[in-house]
Order: C-alpha cells, then structure tokens, then sequence
C-alpha cells in the first residue's frame, strides 16, 4: 500500500488537507503522477475510489523526512502538492485490513480536525475547535481557517461506497457540543447518501452506543486494547463493504 496526500501550512501550523491510500496490486508501485489521473475528473473518482476512512486528526509524515521532528524544522517544501507519505501509526492497521478487498482501490482518508498535531486533545484547542464549529456556517471570523482546518460537514458526500469511522472515543457531547453536532452532521450525512458504515466498538459499549455517542474506536487512540482494535478493523473487511465489529 502507498500513501499519498497534500499538506498546507498558515500561522507556523501545519495541515493535511487530503489524504489517499492506494492498494497495490502484485509487485505494483504507482506514482504521484499516476494518482493524480486515477482522481482527476468526477467520473476517475467515482471509478477508483471504492470508499472513505474518517479519522479523527492526521499525524503523517513526507517519505524522505523524520517522524520525530516538527516539519516547519526540516527543509520541506512541498507545500500545496501531492506527495508521498509514509506508511505508519494509524495507516498500519487499514493496511492490514483493507488489502485485499480494496486491491487495485483508492480510500480517500477524511479528517475531522485537519491540524497535523500529535496532542490535539488538549482541552485548550478542543475548546478553540469547538468555538469555531459556532461559528462556521455564519459570517464570523475563525481562529483556524475554515477551508484548511475543517470539513464542509453540512454539504459532504464521501467517496466511494462505504465510510469508515474510525476517529476514537474522544467526542463528548457534554463539554464541546459543537465538536459533537460536527462530527454527528458528518456521520448523518454519510447514512444519508446510502453508503454502507463501519466501525469498531468496545463489546460492551453495543453498536447502538457508539453511534448515539459517536465513539468509534481507533487503535492509535487506546494503547492498551490497540491490538484488539486493530484486529477488529481486520475483521470489518472480512466482508465487503464492511461491517461493524466489535473488541473485548
């Protein structure tokens, strides 16, 4: 599998503003250059793209530099382009799961929150998120752009056939009720358009749960069941399109 996506930066923070997985065929390896003509017009998308994984935000990094430092330190530069990405953290476990049944595919990776930030749970930016998602659909000023930072949730359609909502159990309606009708405007969406929805949910929690409280497990997110975890997303894409699956 390769990764591929486009990072922007503004305000000394950086951005992930879209993201692909590609699922190589034997021996395969593709370029940025042919990406791009597998998503170039509405009807290549609608061919190649065979479903969406939501997350909840990105921690990538560009092939050629280090994980382990900021990007704004090291000498990048391509900015506001396709580029290639390394294959770590969460993109393991949709590797593992998804490369069989999407062979030959594009997932287009979505993000509810587009900062490229490793400790976005904060309550500070949480709090400076949820005051935004106020006001996003009026003529207010944001602390984060809204065209880098967020997803039009009221006017999504995902790609593909299925959605796969993998962003953790981090949303709490009670204390950012934005952030909560956000993430629930997206999910509403996605049922809406007739794509199929996975996820995975701890046993006890049920699948009814999950969805009214819209936690849907990621295995980055849960270093204790991140194995399970992981296993279980394996197990959604024993079918396809998948379904939801559950840990213990």
């Amino acid at each position: 599998m390769q990764y591929f996506g486009e990072i922007e930066t503004k305000y000394e923070e950086v951005f992930l503003t879209k993201s692909y997985m590609y699922f190589n065929k034997d021996e395969e390896e593709i370029t940025v250059k042919d990406l791009k003509s597998l998503i170039k017009s509405k009807d290549d998308r609608k061919k190649n793209i065979i479903g969406t994984v939501f997350i909840y935000n990105p921690t990538v990094t560009p092939v050629g530099f280090d994980s382990n430092k900021h990007l704004l330190e090291q000498n990048f530069d391509n900015f506001d382009e396709l580029i290639e990405l390394k294959c770590e953290n969460y993109i393991t476990a949709f590797k593992q799961a998804m490369k069989d049944s999407c062979e030959g595919k594009i997932v287009e990776v979505k993000n509810l929150f587009n900062l490229i930030e490793s400790n976005i749970d904060s309550s500070n930016l949480l709090s400076k998120f949820n005051e935004d998602l106020e006001k996003y659909n009026s003529n207010q000023n944001t602390e984060f752009d809204r065209d880098i930072m967020y997803v039009d949730a009221q006017n999504y359609i995902p790609s593909g056939k299925f959605v796969y909502f993998c962003w953790g159990d981090k949303i709490n309606e009670k204390e950012f009720p934005h952030i909560f009708n956000y993430a629930k405007t997206i999910y509403e969406n996605s049922v809406r358009n007739g794509k199929k929805i996975a996820f995975t949910y701890k046993k006890e929690k049920t699948c009814e749960e999950s969805i009214k409280y819209l936690q849907f497990s990621n295995p980055m997110q849960n270093f204790k069941n991140r194995n399970s975890i992981a296993f279980a997303i394996k197990r959604s894409f024993d079918t396809f399109p998948p379904q939801p699956a559950f840990y213990e």
